[in-house]
Parts: structure tokens; sequence; C-alpha cells
């Protein structure tokens, strides 16, 4: 019965309609190269324009002065004519715009070199994810960041960082600027209780989400990207609670809490006419916490492996995201699917490694810890995972 109710919390993405939602500071182009003209649509969510000014502004005029100043093409040093970023349909907390640049020569006789700055001014974690089609086949994939913001358009190989090595890159940063992921996995550490048993549970989430993972690029699975991240937040918090509870020896019935709660949140939505996830999502969700509240009579290096994989999936999904964007071509697909998910592996590694040497140092240098430590940290990522849920439930 647990393992179906599982199964129903995990799969519960793929019945709802489609959504967008970034959490992380990202953005994507997509451009044609025609002759002398280089004609894009770029994309960001709303949440990365505000950010922009600290006054209320109307955002379409901000992000489109914005472009305007950062993103610039020339050619022979020479900067290309521009025409004013023009507007696009765009789906809800999103924005769409078009940029349209024309040089004085055809790229294939004279490279020209696009800038692409916007955003890297306010976040220094922001990555951009550029697609360039020439026609007859040739697409060349870009992943820019602040220390390289410039791709070159024309004949030259140099201009495409399509590789195994860019996207190994892509997939190690996707892990460590994710606040989310990195707050699970310190999740998972505390519920799993040991060495030996963290290295099962990452050994699980690893399979949860390498799965998904093939299955959403390949486009096997389309799960709703707004319902994936809000599970994504529902893992920490349950993670984290499920580590605090264990801990402290609460009793089972706790869980049905956290169940009513569950419940009682798209009851408050539907009343105060906030949009929201489908009934399903939060029922299938609700159906897991009952059940898991009564799953503590199993110690929890017994369970953690198997939530960990279970999570995994949701988590996948959510790590398909830069690649579903840029729209890979399928002869390129298997090593960049592999490259990537290598380069998430490296960032969960290199993330276990950071926390096992500070813990190491800890154990050490002998440093005094107060046993209520353990509680605090849980309880944080306990109320950020909830912030999480709610807050990306509710968008």
């Amino acid at each position: 019965m647990m393992r179906l109710l599982m199964l129903l919390f995990v799969i519960a993405p793929l019945f709802v309609p489609s959504a967008h939602a970034h959490t992380r500071s990202q953005s994507f182009s997509t451009w044609t190269v025609q002759g002398k003209v280089l004609q894009g649509v770029y994309q960001v969510d709303a949440y990365r324009v505000t950010q922009l000014s600290e006054t209320p502004q109307n955002l379409l005029a901000l992000l489109t002065g914005h472009l305007a100043e950062t993103v610039f093409l020339t050619q022979e040093g020479k900067t290309c004519s521009q025409r004013p970023v023009l507007p696009l349909h765009a789906s809800r907390g999103e924005f769409r715009v078009e940029l349209r640049f024309e040089c004085p020569k055809p790229f294939s006789v004279v490279d020209a070199h696009l800038e692409m700055n916007a955003f890297f001014g306010v976040s220094i974690s922001h990555v951009h994810y550029a697609r360039l089609d020439y026609g007859q086949g040739r697409v060349d994939e870009i992943i820019l960041t602040q220390g390289q913001s410039a791709l070159l358009v024309g004949n030259s190989k140099a201009g495409a960082t399509h590789s195994v090595l860019s996207f190994l890159s892509l997939g190690f940063k996707h892990v460590l600027s994710g606040l989310d992921h990195l707050a699970f996995l310190l999740a998972l550490v505390m519920l799993s209780g040991s060495a030996k048993r963290t290295v099962l549970a990452v050994t699980g989430f690893t399979i949860g989400h390498s799965v998904t993972l093939a299955l959403v690029t390949l486009g096997i699975l389309r799960p709703d990207i707004a319902t994936v991240e809000s599970l994504i937040g529902f893992t920490v918090a349950w993670a984290a609670g499920d580590a605090l509870a264990r801990a402290r020896g609460l009793p089972e019935w706790w869980g049905l809490v956290g169940t009513g709660g569950i419940l009682l949140l798209p009851l408050f939505a539907a009343l105060m006419g906030t949009p929201q996830l489908s009934w399903l999502v939060f029922f299938g969700l609700a159906l897991f916490a009952a059940s898991m509240s009564y799953a503590r009579q199993f110690d929890s290096g017994r369970v953690a492996p198997l939530i960990a994989t279970v999570f995994g999936l949701a988590h996948g999904a959510g790590f398909a995201g830069p690649l579903l964007e840029l729209k890979i071509v399928p002869g390129d697909l298997f090593w960049t699917l592999l490259a990537f998910n290598v380069g998430v592996e490296l960032g969960q590694l290199s993330a276990l490694a950071v926390l096992a040497l500070g813990l190491w140092l800890i154990l050490r240098t002998k440093v005094s810890v107060p046993q209520f430590s353990y509680d605090v940290v849980a309880s944080l990522l306990f109320a950020l995972g909830t912030f999480w849920f709610v807050s990306r439930a509710l968008a």
C-alpha cells in the first residue's frame, strides 16, 4: 500500500495542465541566423525582472530597457544595428521578447560577437542558455555565465560550446546553485543518521533522479514543471520533519497533522481565489504523508534509501529543465544527457564532501556543539521546505 501511494505521489505531475516555473537565476534565448540578420526570442521569469529595480516599475518596460543596454552584437569592432525590443505572448509568470540585429556583412563571411550581459549584474550565479539555429541541420547550444557572457555568431567553430565538458559543467553548477537541492541533501543526511546509510540514500537518490532526467529529456514523460518545483519543496520539508520527529521520538499520529495541513491548503487557496496546483497533487501528497506517518516503526536507515529514490524522481524532473529549454538535437542527446548527469553527481559529491569535511573538523577540534543544534537545523530546513512548497503550489 505504501509503495502504491508513493507511486501516486510521483506520477501526479503527469496528469495536470502544463505550466512553467523557474526557481534559479536563469534565462533562455533561441536565435535564427540568416545572412546578415540575427533574430531571437529571449525568455525569463517575472521574478528575475523584479530584481532589476528596488522600486515598483512596469516590468515589461524594465526588461526591454535592460536588454537594450546589455545585449548587443558587434562585427569587426562595430556595433550592428538593433531593432527595438518587441514583447511577445508568454505564459503566466514569464516574459518573452523578440530581439533583432542586422550587421553590414553576412555571418558566413565575417563572424560577429553577441554580448549577453543581461542579469549577470544582479545575480552572480545567473546562467543563460542560448540556442543558435543556422539552418541545414547546424544548431549550436551555448551556456553563458558571468565569466563567459559572449558567444560567436558565424562559421567559426569557436562559437559553439556544445561539448561534453560544457554540459558536465552545467550539471555541476545546476546542483550547487540550487538551494533546494542542497537543502534536500542535508535533510537526507540527517534522516539517514550514519555514513553508511547516507551512501545508500544518496545512491537511491541518484537512481531516482537519473531515471526521470532521462525520461523527461527524451520526451517520454512531460511533467508539469510548476508541480515538480512544488514537490521538490515538499521533499525538503518532509525529510527534515521526519528526521526531527524520529530524533525526538514524536508519536506516529503527528504525521496526520501534516496531512491535514496539506488538505487545508487548496481549500484556503480556493477561498482566497489564489491560483493553485491540481487537487490530485494535494490529495496524493496527503495520502503519502498519512501513510508515511506510520512508517516510523521502521528504522530510518531502512526508510531513507527508499524515500530518497522516490523523491529523486521529482528532483530529476527538475534537473531536466535546462536541457528541455535548449531543445538539443536528437543526435547529441545521449552524450549531452550523460555529461549533464555526471555533472549533477559531481555537484552532489562536492556538496557532501564539504559537509563531511566540516563535521570532521568539528570532531577533530572537539568543538562543543549544543545538543539543540540538530533541532535548530532540522527545523530551519523544515520551515524552508514548507515555504518553497506552499509558495510554489500557490504561485
